[in-house]
């Protein structure tokens, strides 16, 4: 069983206990602010990793799309040596 310990208020010698109401109250509203506070905080990751997943993907087309043109590049350029019309 938790033990409710007491506190001074301000001006008074003598420590003064939290009723039980007014903890159990307490404790019920800082559980629903946690709940509520990771469900804000997860659902906000949600649009950076999409964010960062687009991201990735458009860095992983650049790549390959610029390693695409560099072969077809070289490609075209063994065709033009090779070719006999290209050779006049």
């Amino acid at each position: 069983m938790l033990k409710i310990l007491p506190f001074v208020r301000s001006g008074q010698d003598r420590p003064t206990r939290i009723r039980p109401l007014v903890a159990t109250v307490a404790r019920v509203c800082t559980a629903v602010g946690a709940v509520v506070a990771i469900g804000f905080t997860t659902l906000a990751r949600v649009p950076l990793l999409c964010a960062v997943g687009v991201v990735g993907a458009w860095l992983l087309a650049l790549l390959l799309l610029g390693w695409a043109g560099i072969e077809g590049l070289a490609a075209l350029e063994r065709w033009f040596e090779t070719d006999s019309r290209f050779q006049r």
